[in-house]
C-alpha cells in the first residue's frame, strides 16, 4: 500500500497519477489543521489522515511517496525507512515511467529562467515538449497528458533529486552552488551533494566553470562547460570577440550576438549559455537560439521591472530567496544604477532559512545606499551584516513590506533603483514567493498612486 505524504501540488500529482495506474493508497498531511475536505470528496476510495500518521496504517505500508516540502529525515519516516519500506518521491516515479527523453535541471539560482528558456529554444525548433517539476505543472501530471511529448524539461529541487534514483537524463546540469536551505541540510556540502545526484546517469553532463567543478562528474561522463570567457573546447560554450562584437559561442562558432539579446545582463547570459549547452544533443539551428532570446523578457519575479517613476527603477525580485540570487541582483542592477549615476535602495527580510547573510555586506558596500530590513529574521540579517557596512550607509528596519516601500519611496532619488531581493523564504507573511511579489507590485503602485495594470 502506497503512503502519499504531503497533500499540497506535487501530493495531489502523485495521487492522480496512482489513481490512473490502479494502485491503492493511504494519505496524509502533517498539517493537522489542513483541510481535507475537498481531497475526500475527489478521491472517495483513499483513507485521509491529517497531523500524525495513524498507527494502525503502519503494518499496511509498503512504500511511502514523499512530497519534497518534507524532510526524509524526519523521526517516523526513518523509523518506516529503517523496517525496509522504501521512501521515494513524484521524480522516480516519474523516472521509472517516462518513456521519451529528459532534461534535467537543478542549481541554486537561474534554474527557472534555465528551464524556461530549454523548453522554449526546443518548441521553436519544433519539438513538442512538456515542461514542469518544480517549476509549472507537477512532473507526474505531464504523463496523465493526452499530449505525445518528444522531451521532458524538469526543473529539480534538491529536495526532489533526494528521494530519485532512476532518473537517466538526456542531459542535465547543476547551474551553481550557494548557501540555501540549511534549516534542512547540517552543510553546505550536504546539501551540494544533493543536487549532484542529478549527474548520476546523465548522457551529457553540462558543468558551470565558474563553479569549482571539476570533481562534480566521473571522467567517464560526456561533459560541456560553459563561462562568459572564451569556450575551452570546441564542445564548450562561453562569449567570444568577432568585429569588436560580443557573442555566444560554442568554441570558435558564433551563435548568438550580446547586443541581440532582450536581457543581457551577466547572469542572462549564463542562462542562455546553460540552456543551449543543454540542447547540444538535439537538433536546434543558431537561429532559434537568437529569436528566443531577442524576445525573451524574463520570469515574473525575477529581477522584473514593475515601474519606472520620476526617475526611479522598482524592481521585483520576489524569486531571490537566498543570498546567492540576491548578490547576482545587486551586482547586476547596482553596475546599471551607477550609469545612471544612481544607487540602490535594497529591501531584505523574511524565513532566512539559517542562512549567513554576512557576504551581502562587501556588495551592499559597492552599489547601495540604503538598507531596509523587514519579516521574521530582520534582527538575524542585521546582526550578520551591521558591523561590516559603510557608516554612509542607512540602514532602517521595519515590521512588513507595505512600510519598507513607505521608507524607500522617502529616500529614492533619480537613477536609483529600489531593489526588493529579499534573500529569504516567504512564508512568515505571505503564501509564497509569487504572492510576496504581486503584493510588493500592488503595494508600489499605491505607495506612487498610479494605476496598476498587472494585478
Amino acid at each position: 500500500m502506497n503512503l502519499v505524504v504531503g497533500l499540497g501540488l506535487t501530493g495531489q500529482s502523485v495521487m492522480r497519477y496512482l489513481v490512473s495506474m490502479d494502485e491503492p493508497m493511504l494519505a496524509l498531511d502533517t498539517r493537522a489543521d489542513f483541510d481535507l475536505s475537498p481531497l475526500e470528496s475527489q478521491f472517495a476510495e483513499v483513507n485521509f489522515a491529517a497531523g500524525s500518521l495513524p498507527k494502525s496504517w503502519k503494518k499496511n505500508i509498503t512504500r511511502i511517496v514523499l512530497s519534497p516540502g518534507i524532510a526524509r529525515s524526519e523521526p517516523w519516516i526513518r523509523e518506516l525507512e529503517e523496517q525496509g519500506i522504501e521512501v521515494i518521491g513524484d521524480i522516480e516515479l516519474f523516472a521509472r515511467a517516462a518513456s521519451q527523453p529528459i532534461i534535467s535541471i537543478t542549481g541554486s539560482n537561474g534554474k527557472s529562467t534555465v528551464t524556461t528558456l530549454t523548453a522554449e529554444f526546443l518548441a521553436q525548433a519544433g519539438y513538442q515538449v512538456g515542461m514542469g517539476g518544480n517549476i509549472g505543472c507537477p512532473a507526474l501530471d505531464l504523463l496523465l497528458d493526452e499530449k505525445d511529448y518528444d522531451v521532458y524539461v524538469l526543473e529539480l529541487s534538491s529536495f526532489q533529486l533526494e528521494t530519485t534514483y532512476s532518473l537517466h537524463s538526456a542531459s542535465s546540469v547543476v547551474l551553481n552552488i550557494s548557501e540555501d536551505h540549511m534549516d534542512r541540510y547540517p552543510s553546505l556540502d550536504a546539501y551540494l551533494q544533493a543536487k549532484l545526484k542529478i549527474y548520476d546517469d546523465t548522457e551529457l553532463a553540462v558543468i558551470p566553470y565558474a563553479e569549482r567543478s571539476e570533481s562534480w562528474v566521473s571522467t567517464k561522463t560526456k561533459k560541456t562547460g560553459f563561462d562568459l570567457t572564451p569556450p575551452r573546447t570546441p564542445k564548450d560554450y562561453g562569449i567570444i570577440e568577432i568585429d569588436h562584437q560580443a557573442w555566444l559561442a560554442l568554441g570558435e562558432k558564433p551563435l548568438v550576438k550580446l547586443a541581440d539579446m532582450r536581457l543581457n545582463a551577466p547572469h542572462s547570459q549564463l542562462n542562455a549559455l546553460a540552456a543551449m549547452a543543454l540542447c547540444q544533443d538535439f537538433d536546434i539551428a543558431p537561429s532559434v537560439f537568437s529569436q528566443v532570446l531577442e524576445g525573451f523578457n524574463g520570469l515574473a519575479h525575477r529581477t522584473q521591472r514593475v515601474v519606472e517613476h520620476q526617475g526611479v527603477r522598482w524592481i521585483d525580485d520576489s524569486k531571490g530567496t537566498n543570498v546567492g540570487a540576491t548578490l547576482t541582483a545587486i551586482h547586476s542592477l547596482g553596475q546599471q544604477a551607477q550609469q545612471q549615476e544612481g544607487k540602490l535602495i535594497l529591501l531584505l527580510g523574511g524565513v532566512g532559512k539559517e542562512a549567513d547573510f554576512s557576504p551581502l555586506a562587501p556588495a551592499i558596500n559597492q552599489y547601495v545606499k540604503q538598507v531596509v530590513l523587514f519579516g521574521r529574521d530582520q534582527t538575524l540579517i542585521c546582526q550578520a551584516i551591521a558591523p561590516a557596512l559603510r557608516l554612509a550607509i542607512k540602514l532602517d528596519c521595519v515590521d512588513n513590506l507595505q512600510q519598507a516601500i513607505a521608507i524607500s519611496k522617502q529616500g529614492a532619488k533619480p537613477g536609483d533603483v529600489v531593489l526588493f531581493s529579499p534573500a529569504c523564504a516567504s512564508f512568515d507573511q505571505f503564501a509564497n514567493y509569487h504572492d510576496r511579489g504581486e503584493k510588493f507590485n500592488l503595494w508600489v503602485h499605491q505607495a506612487l498612486g498610479i494605476a496598476c495594470a498587472s494585478v
